[in-house]
């Protein structure tokens, strides 16, 4: 601890360094509101801030895909239009059509907009659009993919002579908001084109992405929005057949509820969500000495999920994952002042668990950032209670950066744990070097968080670069190293020795590559060695292409080798297939899990869909019917059970309508 109390005293003498400059862009009220048909008219458009000036987002050089960008508002929403010069139009893609379907790989404009001007994460919303209209939206805090829940805001393009043009339209009322007044906002603009693997921006966040410059949208006029004192219901109702089942049938029910309190808070209540036929994702079978969680999916926890995260991302004092099926949920998060967040949770299974997570953030400016909150878990069947709280806290000094994670944890079970973590890190030009010292103690059990690794201390070393190019054979890599050196807290004895280094990137031809080095010295003198290589083509199409990765070396002296072949095709006719196919071989036990994947776009929003997943002798599949993504009644028909180990003869059907109902 003295080492570590030493350098940071000697970063904190190191002079400042002041952040470069950011881009600002005027808030100009237009007198009436352009028209969203993907036609940037001069007339409509008059009024409206312009800019240009596109550079590639790290290493900010200049480009041959000049782009400008058009910026207005009224008391109902913010207007934006871009124009896409491109010198090849014929080579512009355009693939997806649907609303939230997969853009990477398309040509897409994005816009980035932070009410707030915090520069915090939970407080930027991101609203993409592609050649042919096609529109994503990620909001502020987490938000799921429901249509009534986000809101109606539009996206429309056309492909033109010269390139592509693109307006948006985004009412304030879908945002969180600041009271009114005049306010600076944060706001960024962006341009994909995948061909030339390039991502273009208007102000350029350096390649140690500084939030600090990002751009500012000055002098805007907020209104005083007036949000619907209104309800919002989901309710379902299932009813099918399953051999499973007691009496042979499926019958279950329930509903989802939200209500906006105001522009800054949000209220979401369920009764038996149906999270089962909700498809989980699926962990890949590669060794792994410690516990890994797969993607959380359900659309209760992703709803704010941003405002309810402690402790990091490698340490979790909450994941969602630990709750299973709950009868009752509710959750209240946003915004309390500008600066201020936080997010409340209880769930409970009736007669079995109880769980609770309360979370508190504030940041100052774009440098400083406090979070602060905890869990309570009670197991009712076996009695058992679980109490567990963190503390965030992250500094930047111009170049230099300092953060700490602290966590306690009691538990009738076993006696009280703490977790201490601090880290000093150092970045300029791409590349970031640090170290930190870090303790978990072994009865240090978040139930219901993540914390694989427990019981030692020890220091800890890393250095990230992070480059891209618009010119030359290689444009972009990441490349990693890291080191760790910890003993057992019993006994002083070796917790683990190890240093790994990887890095990835693509070529100009669209070639993505992968290469890694691990070699890791455990507690009980076991030695872990491995090298891994992986590739994929093209990098940078999600709908057409191919890869690989293999990883082999030995595990505890034993020989290991785990082959990963993947793939995924687009058919003109809508139909498309994916595959990824693993082998893993360890002390001479051979498994393997195939995973395929199937989807048939019957229009934008009714699709036939399907997975079949096959570990060794075990094989599970479903398939379903889905009228989904628009407003308006959703029906779902589903052959199998998307989440079972084996195949389930079952068929479920099931309908959700929703509606509102107004408090006033």
């Amino acid at each position: 601890m003295r080492l570590l109390f030493s350098a940071a005293l000697v970063a904190l003498a190191v002079p400042l360094i002041a952040a470069e400059g950011f881009r600002t862009i005027e808030g100009r009220k237009l007198p009436a509101p352009p028209v969203i048909d993907g036609t940037i008219g001069a007339d409509e458009w008059a009024a409206a801030a312009t800019s240009s000036g596109f550079v590639e987002s790290s290493s900010e050089e200049a480009t041959r895909y000049d782009t400008i960008v058009f910026l207005g508002y009224d008391d109902e929403a913010v207007y934006v239009a871009f124009r896409c010069f491109d010198p090849e139009p014929e080579l512009i893609r355009a693939t997806e059509y649907r609303r939230e379907g997969n853009l990477r790989g398309d040509d897409t404009v994005r816009v980035e907009i932070n009410p707030f001007g915090t520069f915090r994460r939970d407080d930027q919303n991101e609203f993409e659009v592609n050649p042919r209209g096609a529109a994503s939206a990620e909001f502020a805090g987490g938000r799921a993919a429901k249509r009534e829940w986000q809101g109606e805001w539009v996206g429309q393009s056309r492909i033109t002579d010269t390139g592509w043009e693109c307006e948006i339209r985004i009412p304030w009322k879908i945002l969180r908001l600041p009271g009114p007044g005049e306010r600076t906002l944060t706001i960024n603009f962006s341009r994909t084109i995948p061909r030339d693997q390039l991502t273009v921006v208007w102000s350029s966040q350096g390649r140690e992405r500084r939030p600090e410059r990002t751009g500012r949208w000055v002098g805007v006029q907020l209104p005083l929005i007036e949000v619907p004192s209104e309800v919002q219901i989901l309710p379902y109702q299932t009813l099918g057949y399953s051999e499973d089942s007691e009496d042979g049938y499926v019958f279950n029910s329930g509903v989802d509820m939200r209500h906006q309190f105001g522009t800054q808070r949000t209220g979401l209540a369920t009764i038996n969500p149906d999270f089962a036929n909700v498809e989980n994702a699926v962990i890949g079978i590669d060794f792994s000495r410690f516990e890994r969680l797969a993607d959380e999916t359900r659309p209760f926890f992703t709803e704010g999920e941003d405002y309810f995260r402690v402790g990091g991302m490698q340490l979790r004092m909450f994941s969602p994952q630990r709750i299973d099926q709950i009868d009752f949920g509710a959750k209240l998060f946003g915004k309390i002042t500008s600066d201020d967040t936080f997010g409340a949770m209880v769930t409970t299974r009736f007669d079995h668990e109880t769980a609770a997570v309360l979370k508190y953030g504030r940041s100052w400016g774009p440098t400083t950032s406090l979070t602060v909150g905890g869990t309570y878990l009670r197991d009712e069947e076996d009695g058992t209670e679980n109490v567990a709280a963190g503390i965030d806290f992250s500094k930047r000094y111009g170049l230099w950066g300092f953060s700490s994670n602290l966590g306690f944890t009691s538990d009738n079970d076993l006696d009280d744990g703490h977790r201490y973590d601090f880290d000093v890190n150092y970045s300029s030009d791409g590349l970031t070097v640090g170290f930190g010292w870090q303790e978990l103690s072994e009865d240090f059990v978040p139930r219901l968080g993540f914390a694989p690794r427990r019981g030692f201390n020890g220091w800890s070393a890393f250095a990230f670069y992070r480059n891209s190019w618009v010119e030359g054979a290689l444009t972009n890599i990441e490349a990693n190293a890291f080191w760790e050196a910890s003993e057992r807290l019993d006994n002083g004895e070796n917790y683990l020795q190890s240093f790994s280094a990887s890095a990835r990137g693509s070529l100009r031809s669209d070639v993505g590559f992968s290469l890694g080095y691990n070699r890791s010295v455990f507690l009980d003198g076991e030695v872990d060695s491995t090298v891994s290589i992986g590739g994929n083509f093209p990098a940078n199409d999600p709908y057409k292409n191919v890869g690989f990765d293999f990883s082999g070396g030995e595990i505890e002296g034993e020989r290991y080798a785990a082959l990963r072949f993947n793939g995924r095709y687009r058919f003109p006719f809508r139909l498309t297939v994916s595959g990824s196919f693993q082998f893993v071989e360890l002390t001479g036990d051979h498994n393997e899990q195939h995973i395929i994947g199937m989807s048939y776009e019957l229009s934008e929003f009714q699709s036939l869909l399907g997975r079949a997943v096959i570990r060794n002798d075990d094989i599970n599949w479903y398939l379903a019917f889905r009228q989904s993504g628009n407003l308006g009644i959703e029906y779902f028909v589903i052959v199998g059970d998307p989440n079972s180990r084996t195949f389930e003869n079952r068929i479920v059907v099931k309908a959700v309508i929703p509606y509102s109902i107004s408090l006033r």
